[in-house]
């Protein structure tokens, strides 16, 4: 086919690919059959669904086309934007209980504009509320008393939350109240910022702001003052854990 064209492959019929899953197809080697996986780790913003990533491949199985390189350049161009884009823009966890909803929202309206330099997460009902007043979170968990503070706490542990402002209710008994314990473990495991008030909350959202600035005038990386031979803070927290776990396995063998 003429470049910058799109051939369509061989009429055969086969279901497309899902958006964001990993699928596979046999490929031949000499007299060998493997199964080889078609992602293959090009992914790029999929632009009728937020937060969620299309590979080249899965591009292709969709439409059912050959990509033309440029075409395929352009997706390429596209990723790395999108990847530079994730890198550079921290990302906020935003939590409030049902009686702290009503300061979590004088909070945003505060300090809307800081936040929308921030990609923003959070619980169900507090994402609600951040669309509401005219901020775009990059997604949204269930409620957390379904599940909504383990969601998160599973971000924080794939590095893909920065800071946690959660406003908790002092004076309500939780029924999910494991699991907002477990996510303020994770937090201090993990060493990510926190604002568990809205004075914390607004310190941390300006010391943040002031570095994401910083970073985007200078391109170098602004973060708080660390002590000496230990520049990374979860890793020094963990170490002395993670040591044991070489004798854990070994004591399972026994």
């Amino acid at each position: 086919h003429q470049p910058g064209n799109i051939a369509r492959r061989p009429s055969q019929s086969r279901p497309a690919a899902a958006m964001g899953c990993r699928t596979s197809r046999p490929q031949r080697s000499g007299t060998s059959v493997g199964v080889v996986h078609v992602d293959a780790l090009i992914k790029v913003g999929a632009p009728s669904s937020k937060g969620r990533r299309a590979s080249v491949m899965h591009m292709m199985a969709d439409q059912d086309v050959i990509v033309s390189a440029k075409e395929a350049e352009d997706v390429l161009l596209k990723q790395a934007a999108d990847m530079e884009n994730s890198l550079s823009t921290p990302t906020i966890a935003l939590i409030a209980h049902d009686n702290m909803k009503k300061m979590m929202r004088q909070f945003v309206l505060v300090h809307l504009e800081m936040l929308r330099d921030f990609q923003l997460t959070g619980t169900g009902t507090t994402c609600a509320m951040l669309r509401e007043l005219g901020l775009e979170p990059i997604g949204s968990t269930a409620s957390g008393p379904l599940g909504g503070d383990q969601q998160i706490g599973a971000m924080l542990v794939a590095g893909e939350v920065d800071a946690v402002f959660f406003f908790r209710d002092p004076f309500s008994a939780h029924a999910h109240i494991a699991d907002i314990e477990a996510l303020s473990r994770l937090v201090d495991c993990y060493q990510v910022y926190y604002g568990g008030n809205y004075r914390s909350a607004s310190a941390v959202l300006s010391f943040m702001h002031g570095n994401l600035k910083k970073r985007q005038a200078t391109g170098r990386r602004c973060s708080i003052m660390k002590p000496e031979g230990m520049s990374d803070l979860a890793e020094a927290v963990q170490s002395d854990y993670k040591s044991t776990r070489a004798a854990a396995l070994e004591k399972s063998k026994s």
